[in-house]
């Protein structure tokens, strides 16, 4: 069943949908700032693994992608209600913010400085492969995590100082981020192959091969959607946004919120 392209990817999707919304509740749950990406990313990796071990990579790959899409959707929300909360247990929250919003109100993007903008990717698709290899992409999916969790932040953060919410739900996730968390999935399940080998769980080679290709086009093809896009997509966005509010401190909560639970409501 679960090797019907039809009947079993929607399965796994389904199983990694699922996954990914309860590895965000349970690690927002805890409050803690570690303990919520090694949640989620946990849970996408039992979804990972169960569909490479009685599947193949390619719906190993569209579980994954399912995981990704499950923990963002409650994450957006919740970020949105508690924006104290979120600077506090999300790693380079305000920090990717501040450098995304710098984007938006002065208008110089990334296409300004493409050789930088080009290495800091190679560094971060280094980091992530190379935990992905080493972990059977359990690390590769804890780093996801965290890159979804403070790209869903700024989203969330742009979401409630929207001054045109369709364009601001539109735009606020990159196209070129799409593809980048697409290239990513692939390459994630692609650099698991090895280990899973090792480990008595082989999976088909050319699937394999052909996940790390297309990776490999997806991450380019982010690098130059972002160069060529850039300015035109934050020029439409920053207009759509009060970025004023958008920038300011959450409001502190008083002590006695500080005993309601953060989960969503």
């Amino acid at each position: 069943m679960l090797r019907d392209p039809g009947f079993g990817g929607l399965y796994l999707l389904l199983l990694g949908l699922l996954c990914g919304w309860m590895g965000f509740r349970l690690g927002w749950r805890s409050r803690n700032r570690i303990v919520l990406p090694l949640l989620q990313g946990g849970m996408g990796f039992l979804a990972f693994l169960y569909a490479w071990t009685f599947s193949t990579p390619l719906a190993a790959a569209i579980a994954v992608a399912g995981w990704a899409l499950g923990t963002s959707l409650p994450a957006i929300g919740v970020f949105r209600r508690h924006p104290t909360e979120t600077d506090a247990m999300v790693l380079r929250a305000a920090a990717y913010r501040a450098e995304m919003l710098g984007w938006l109100s002065s208008g110089v993007g990334p296409e300004a400085h493409p050789r930088r903008t080009a290495l800091a990717h190679l560094r971060e698709l280094v980091l992530y492969m190379a935990a992905a290899a080493a972990t059977a992409n359990a690390g590769g999916l804890v780093l996801g995590a965290v890159l979804l969790n403070y790209m869903n932040a700024y989203v969330a953060r742009l979401l409630g100082a929207a001054r045109r919410s369709w364009t601001v739900r539109l735009l606020a996730w990159n196209v070129w981020s799409l593809v980048r968390v697409a290239g990513y999935v692939q390459l994630g399940v692609a650099c698991a192959g090895p280990l899973l080998r090792l480990s008595g769980k082989p999976g088909d080679p050319r699937e394999i091969r052909g996940l790390a290709i297309s990776g490999v086009v997806a991450v380019f093809l982010d690098l130059l959607l972002k160069l060529l896009l850039s300015p035109a997509a934050g020029r439409r966005l920053a207009a759509a946004v009060d970025l004023e509010r958008a920038a300011a401190p959450p409001p502190v909560i008083p002590p006695s919120g500080l005993a309601r639970p953060l989960g969503p409501r």
